[in-house]
Order: structure tokens, then sequence, then C-alpha cells
């Protein structure tokens, strides 16, 4: 039998194969909707607020200014995130620590703010650290409501949202304090409000959470979240917290562990 035929044969049994294989993968296209920029239904009615790049350089949010090492480190947490999310199908991912102190709410921020250099897609930031809210803080906002009103009074999530002047980035700040946060976090209104902010199939939500060995806010919203990113800091988080972090998540998917305040530094580019 020549080439020509023997390849004939082959493919005449490796077709079928193949098809069905083509068939079995699963189809992610619905997370990252399409290639190129997107468009923001909820952020297109909103007025747009300018971040204070002073207020955001002196709390380590990433700007133009900062180290390029750290947008280099953030950009690669970006990457490794985005590809974790698209082989699983996921939309939401929210930011915890063990305790507090360890710099989840930067690690929070910045990653919204990489993620949104993707221009595939869209991200909100959300602060539900309802007791500790620092997300406006550090970015220099002063909003007058927050999502503690829309689950508590009932305002609706498109009289809180805050359209950044970073592209493709919405914030859901928090400004009042409030101490029956797990319960409000579960309840049924906060899971409308997360079905909303997920229903745009293109945007990816970032979820700043309390501390888990701090309050039990994290362990009550996990069932509505899709993914947990740990935030521990070096020379600070300490081993037994970190274990008992891991015990608590056991039955979570946790995406991955973030390593803060480290002074190990990979070379940038140029």
């Amino acid at each position: 039998m020549g080439r020509l035929s023997k390849a004939l044969e082959r493919r005449k049994y490796e077709e079928p194969a193949r098809i069905a294989a083509a068939q079995a993968v699963p189809n992610t296209k619905h997370l990252f909707a399409e290639v190129g920029p997107v468009e923001d239904p909820i952020a297109g009615n909103l007025t747009q607020a300018r971040l204070n790049p002073d207020v955001m350089y002196k709390n380590h949010v990433i700007t133009r200014d900062i180290d390029p090492v750290i947008q280099t480190a953030y950009k690669m947490l970006r990457t490794r995130i985005l590809q974790r999310m698209r082989a699983n199908i996921w939309q939401t991912i929210a930011v915890t620590s063990a305790a507090q102190g360890d710099g989840k709410s930067i690690s929070s921020i910045n990653l919204a703010i990489s993620l949104a250099g993707d221009v595939n897609h869209n991200v909100c930031l959300v602060d539900l650290d309802l007791r500790h809210s620092s997300v406006a803080n550090y970015l220099g906002l002063k909003p007058k409501l927050g999502i503690s009103d829309c689950l508590e009074r009932q305002v609706p999530v498109e009289d809180v949202l805050v359209k950044t002047d970073i592209d493709r980035l919405v914030i859901l700040p928090n400004v009042r304090t409030v101490t029956h946060s797990s319960e409000l976090i579960s309840s049924p209104k906060m899971h409308e409000i997360a079905a909303k902010l997920a229903s745009d199939p293109a945007r990816i939500v970032v979820y700043d959470m309390p501390p888990l060995l701090a309050a039990d806010d994290m362990l009550a919203f996990e069932p509505i979240v899709d993914s947990i990113l740990l935030v521990v800091a070096e020379g600070r988080t300490r081993r037994t917290d970190t274990m008992k972090a891991f015990e608590l998540l056991e039955s979570s998917n946790v995406i991955g562990t973030v390593l803060n305040r480290s002074d190990e530094r990979t070379a940038a580019y140029y």
C-alpha cells in the first residue's frame, strides 16, 4: 500500500475520534464573549468618577508611577487566574486572607485593575468587607452610598456603582459599617445583586471579603461565588492561621494563593 493510501486509511479511523473529542470540549465562549473591546451594559449609564493617583500611589495601588516589578507581578497573577477561570468556566472570584493586615484589600484592587487591562472583558470590584470597608479610601473616592445601602435600604445597585476613569472597571463600594454583615451577604438581596453583576457574560466580578478567621462572612458568601483567592503575607501570616484557613476552605474552589509583602524581586523586562 502506497503512502497516500495509508494516509487516507488512517484518516478514515482518526476523523470520528477527532470529531468526538472536539464535541467533548466545554464551550467557554460565553464567559469571554468576544475578542477585543467589549461594552459594559451597566457602566454605560453611570457618571464617571476620577480616581486619585496620589492616594493610590501612597496606598501601593497600581498606577503609571508604581514600581514596574509590581505591575509585572500582578499581570502574571492576572494571566494565571484568567487561565483557571476559562478552564473552569468561572466568572466571579472572592479575595480573602487568614487574618487582618495581610493585604487582601490591596490585592483585590490591584487584581481588578490588572484584569481591567485585558480588553476582552469588563471588571466589577465589590467591597464586601462590610465591617472594615477600605476600597473607596484606597482609591481616593468619596461615595455617598454603598452596597450596605442596597442590602438594608433597597437602594438600586445602579445608584451605588461607580464608573472609574480606568477603562472597563466599575466599583461597587461600601460606606457604612454594619455588624450583622454575614446575614446581609447571604441574604436573598445579595444573591440578586450578585446575579445582576454576573449577568454580563463578559464581566469578571472581584469581591473583597473579610478575613476568614475574623468573621464568618466568607463562609456565608462561599456558595454564591465561583472561586476564592487566598492572600498570605510574608513574615506576618502565621503558619497555624494559614492551615486553619485552608481547613475552612477544604470544600471550596480555591483558585490559588498570593504571597504578599514578599522581598523577592523578579527582574522587569526593561
